[in-house]
């Protein structure tokens, strides 16, 4: 079954006991139309949250949100577990109960640029060890500044962080290194 993660904008005023509730009534209501909800997000700050379900489409996710609780969403679209995990670090819900967790992200890119134009100048050896040297450089500075690492490129590294804050610790770290 494909999965979906849908948005919900402009929640007025909600809160994480609120968001808490929605998400019992969608869990109670889901075997109903044949679906699960798998977790969710909520950004007080942003008024938004985002839920992950397990869904034969679209439509249907939605005709849950509104039976169980009215909250339809903004916009649905198809995704993968894996990326999903990747960028938000987690597929399941949390410890039970009232929580604030925001499903926005910042992106950071590395990449070393002329890598290949290296390995033709300097041999296959040098440039290994030169990505090898990048690789270390940008894990430690994910690792000190809450990153996570979403995907490889080969001379580059794709990394997820919760805040804009924690991204530029990490690249003023990787380019100081």
């Amino acid at each position: 079954m494909p999965t979906f993660m849908d948005r919900h904008d402009n929640l007025d005023g909600a809160d994480a006991a609120a968001l808490a509730q929605a998400h019992l009534a969608d869990l109670a209501a889901q075997d109903e139309f044949g679906v699960k909800y798998l977790t969710y997000w909520f950004d007080y700050d942003r008024q938004a949250a985002f839920c992950l379900v397990d869904a034969p489409d679209a439509e249907t996710a939605n005709q849950v949100h509104a039976h169980a609780h009215g909250s339809v969403a903004s916009e649905i679209i198809p995704v993968d577990t894996d990326v999903v995990g990747a960028f938000l670090g987690r597929v399941t819900d949390p410890d039970p109960g009232p929580f604030e967790d925001s499903a926005f992200r910042a992106i950071l890119f590395t990449d070393i640029v002329g890598s290949t134009a290296i390995g033709f100048r300097y041999g296959d050896d040098a440039a290994i060890a030169l990505v090898e040297r990048h690789d270390a450089v940008v894990r430690a500075a994910l690792s000190d500044s809450s990153g996570r690492e979403v995907k490889h490129t080969g001379d580059g590294i794709m990394a997820s962080f919760r805040d804009a804050t924690h991204a530029l610790r990490a690249a003023v770290s990787i380019q100081r290194s």
